[in-house]
């Protein structure tokens, strides 16, 4: 069998696996990336086209200082490759006056001093002609919000990191990983990589990983729509936010034209829980029918039959939150997975958070919420992760 030699081998190339691989490098560090598919691939979790980027973020302000990073390093990424992919067109969240996410933005906003702006009545009327504007609603602007372009941006990523030395072994499965004296052994069904430090960052293959550490990881697929502009004169004499609808009848988001003639909406709807998506999935078309109703009556601008549609899949652990950190009794491992609902927003930084630890050992940025560990018995250590057939 081949051996391949490296500083790090990380395994599983998608969202943030391609960003820790992109920083791993630029530190000059020998990288081998290894995923199950292709890369970029084509069951990924950052399929179709773009992701939400909020700074606003409901979700809590510990966040903050991961999306600030973020932010820096989208624009680093761009100016490496030269292509644009952090777009800021403010992010518009519209609620009900007393919905909870209404005093989490608001909570989060003001405790780390974050710009906003609130707008209520005919006033929010105004502002969102695009947008049914109910009695009781109220619109939250978070004006460093918009949208990441997500396939360009792994793709971009994977680019720059073969330009400074990395290699990429794709459509590959792993069959283990073990220690070997000094370094780790990650075998695959061609071939074997040898290197002294690994970042496990498998994605929704993450399932077999989150049951050791303790949790289990929720594989939902989901079914993102696009929409025809019914009338483009009209949408393009709008000035249009990605937009999030968290209404007690209606949850849904949405983003700005790229095309001109289409608008992509998407519905907080998954389909059933799945163990893999390692082939393409079949689902029913009446699935469609909720996302439908509601751009029919939110969104009048548009015409309520999608025309285009792509599946992705978000795989989430037991408290929604991601694993990120060492892993004791495993020296040289770091885990990245578990971020959906959060990840690809954050993407960039939490590929920089891992790099920091994989080459420094510590990080700057708090991520101790994401201890890998917590869901185990305090001062447990574990001696082996199940990484066969895993890889993205």
């Amino acid at each position: 069998m081949t051996v391949v030699e490296a500083d790090v081998a990380v395994v599983g190339v998608g969202s943030v696996g391609s960003m820790a691989a992109w920083q791993l490098a630029s530190r000059g560090l020998r990288v081998v990336g290894i995923d199950r598919f292709t890369i970029p691939g084509p069951f990924s979790a950052y399929a179709g086209e773009s992701r939400v980027f909020r700074m606003v973020y409901a979700e809590g302000g510990h966040y903050t200082p991961l999306l600030q990073r973020a932010r820096d390093l989208w624009r680093e990424l761009e100016a490496d490759c030269g292509a644009a992919l952090l777009e800021v067109t403010g992010v518009v969240t519209i609620m009900d006056h007393d919905h909870p996410d209404h005093a989490a933005l608001l909570r989060s906003g003001r405790e780390r001093g974050l710009a906003f702006e609130v707008v209520t009545g005919q006033q929010a009327q105004r502002r969102l002609p695009q947008h049914l504007i109910r009695e009781g609603d109220v619109a939250l602007f978070d004006p460093e919000g918009g949208y990441v372009r997500s396939e360009r941006a792994v793709f971009s990523a994977v680019q720059l990191a073969q330009r400074r030395g990395a290699s990429f072994l794709g459509n590959r499965t792993v069959t283990a990983l073990e220690r070997q004296g000094d370094r780790w052994s990650v075998r695959t069904d061609q071939e074997e990589v040898r290197a002294a430090r690994v970042l496990i960052a498998t994605g929704t293959g993450a399932g077999p990983v989150c049951a050791a550490l303790g949790t289990h990881l929720a594989v939902l697929p989901q079914v993102l729509t696009w929409f025809p502009i019914a009338d483009v004169g009209r949408y393009r004499s709008q000035q249009h936010q990605v937009f999030i609808r968290s209404s007690r009848d209606a949850q849904f988001y949405g983003f700005p034209s790229t095309d001109g003639w289409t608008a992509k909406v998407a519905a907080s709807i998954y389909l059933d829980e799945v163990t893999s998506m390692a082939r393409p999935l079949t689902w029913d078309p009446r699935h469609l029918d909720t996302v439908q109703s509601w751009v029919g009556a939110f969104l009048p601008d548009l015409v309520p039959k999608p025309v285009k549609m792509v599946v992705c899949a978000d795989g989430y652990t037991a408290d929604e939150t991601g694993l990120l950190g060492h892993i004791p009794g495993m020296d040289g491992v770091v885990v990245a997975i578990g971020f959906s609902g959060h990840g690809f927003k954050m993407a960039t930084s939490l590929g920089a958070v891992a790099a920091d630890l994989i080459a420094e050992g510590t990080t700057a940025t708090d991520v101790s919420f994401m201890d890998p560990m917590r869901f185990l018995e305090p001062q447990r250590t574990v001696a082996a992760l199940p990484l066969a057939g895993t890889g993205s």
